[in-house]
């Protein structure tokens, strides 16, 4: 049968030159249903199922509608891939894959932007219809067991680094550092989200849940939205700077793991509190950064002490 049902949706199954297809109608109706499996059948044996669609043109449907601000900068480093068809671009994300590999980027660095083809692929399929196939099942990501590294700030070097930036890119940096937001975060920041001494964030952030971060006195006024600044833009000072500093192996998101560092240091500041000011998914990401508690270890070790030995 060409048409089974899964639950109460309609799928289709026929198979073209010895391939065989498959794919939800999204539909209870039997007659939706069939039409849906003629149109699709006549895709495939018209043209392939080709879209004729680009890579390019989803990451453009894709960054007007519903794309996280955390992936805007991992999104626009994939554009390498923008002249391939959309159906073809999985290969051509491997080979990125492997070249930044050969480059020295991290794992992570690499597994972020493929994370990004994935779901383009994703949405093509499931909710655009541009594609056939699950294309983003394909594409792999590369395992990160054992590669986790946090680099930690002191304020000092924060200093000297925001002494080698200017503008916007500076108090974007020194933001970074001071409360703990995401580079891509702070990029579309909008002056409706300023209140000083607060930076409200919507919904439309990684976790999915709105939360305000506070900002410190000394940086109140440098705050001047919109930046009028680009993700490039803040790259090249941000490189320069760390260079200038001899801190090239520090990352950008490092300044949010310093924020992090710093209030971890307090004991007196609960962990769940921390955990809402970063918007972490759940305490448990946040436990990451207990080990930096050592005022709370030495209350252990006086309670422990012994009267006389």
């Amino acid at each position: 049968m060409p048409l089974y049902k899964v639950g109460p949706v309609w799928y289709c199954r026929f198979q073209i030159k010895g391939k065989i297809y498959r794919r939800s109608t999204r539909t209870g109706s039997r007659r939706k249903a069939e039409e849906f499996e003629r149109r699709y059948r006549g895709e495939i044996e018209g043209g392939g199922g080709s879209s004729g669609r680009t890579y390019e043109q989803a990451l453009i449907k894709w960054a007007q509608g519903e794309m996280p601000a955390s992936m805007r900068s991992a999104a626009n480093n994939t554009r390498e891939l923008c002249h391939h068809p959309l159906e073809q671009v999985v290969q051509p994300a491997h080979a990125m894959r492997d070249r930044m590999q050969a480059d020295g980027y991290s794992p992570a660095t690499i597994n972020r932007r493929l994370a990004v083809v994935r779901r383009i692929l994703n949405l093509a399929y499931r909710r655009w219809d541009w594609l056939n196939q699950p294309l983003g099942q394909k594409i792999q990501l590369l395992s990160e067991k054992g590669t986790a590294r946090h680099i930690y700030l002191s304020k000092e070097q924060v200093a000297e680094l925001a002494g080698h930036m200017s503008g916007a890119p500076r108090v974007i940096m020194l933001l970074a550092a001071y409360t703990g937001l995401r580079r891509g975060e702070l990029l579309d920041l909008r002056p409706e989200q300023w209140h000083p001494p607060y930076i409200t964030l919507d919904a439309h952030t990684k976790s999915g849940r709105p939360r305000t971060a506070v900002v410190i006195d000394e940086l109140h006024d440098l705050v001047q939205l919109p930046w009028g600044v680009t993700d490039n833009d803040l790259r090249k000072q941000w490189e320069r700077a760390r260079l200038l500093a001899g801190l090239e192996h520090v990352r950008f998101h490092d300044l949010r793991h310093t924020f992090a560092s710093w209030l971890a240091a307090d004991s007196s500041i609960p962990l769940t509190v921390i955990r809402d000011v970063l918007g972490h998914s759940s305490l448990a990401v946040t436990s990451r950064y207990s080990h930096l508690r050592t005022d709370a270890l030495d209350a252990v070790k006086d309670a422990l002490k012994l009267s006389e030995i």
